[in-house]
C-alpha cells in the first residue's frame, strides 16, 4: 500500500509531534497518525509494516508502547487469526481526562519546593505553582464544557 503525499506528509508530521511532545519514538507518532487516518481504521501489524515502511519488530513494540499507553487496542475478527490495531474509540476525551493527574504532580512538584524557593528568580517555583493550581482548579469545569459541545456535535 502506497500512501498518498497527504496521507505521507500526516504521518510524518504526527511522528515529528509525538517524538517532540510526549518523549516517544518517531515510530508510535507514525502508527498514531496512520490509525488516525487508515481505511480500513483497524490495521494488522504487516498493514503498519507495509504503510509506515517500518520493520516489523518496531511496529511490534510500539503497538505495545500505545497499547500500554491507552491509546491503540488490538480488535480480532471470528474466523480471522490476525490481530489488528485501531484508536480507542473516544480516545481523546478520555486523554484529556487524564491530565488532570499529570497538572496535579505539576502542582506537588511545585508545592515541594515552597521551603526551597530561590532569592534569585523565584518565579521559577511560585509562577509554576500558581498556573497548576490554577490549572487543577479549572480542568474538571473545562472537562464537563469539553463533553458537552461533543455531546451537542453528535447529536446536531
Amino acid at each position: 500500500m502506497k500512501l498518498t503525499k497527504a496521507q505521507s506528509d500526516h504521518v510524518e508530521h504526527a511522528g515529528r509531534w509525538w517524538e517532540s511532545n510526549s518523549a516517544g519514538s518517531r515510530t508510535a507518532g507514525r502508527m498514531l497518525g496512520w490509525l488516525m487516518i487508515c481505511e480500513p481504521a483497524h490495521q494488522s501489524s504487516s498493514d503498519l509494516v507495509e504503510a509506515l515502511q517500518s520493520s516489523p519488530g518496531s511496529v511490534s513494540t510500539q503497538s505495545r508502547t500505545l497499547e500500554t499507553l491507552g491509546l491503540v487496542e488490538r480488535v480480532t475478527f471470528p474466523g480471522d487469526r490476525q490481530t489488528y490495531y485501531q484508536l480507542r474509540p473516544k480516545v481523546w476525551p478520555e486523554i484529556l481526562w487524564s491530565e488532570q493527574q499529570r497538572l496535579e504532580a505539576l502542582r506537588d512538584l511545585a508545592a515541594k519546593a515552597r521551603d526551597i524557593i530561590p532569592a534569585e528568580r523565584p518565579d521559577r517555583i511560585t509562577d509554576l505553582e500558581r498556573i497548576a493550581e490554577f490549572l487543577v482548579a479549572e480542568w474538571p469545569d473545562l472537562m464537563e464544557r469539553l463533553n458537552a459541545y461533543l455531546e451537542k456535535e453528535t447529536t446536531s
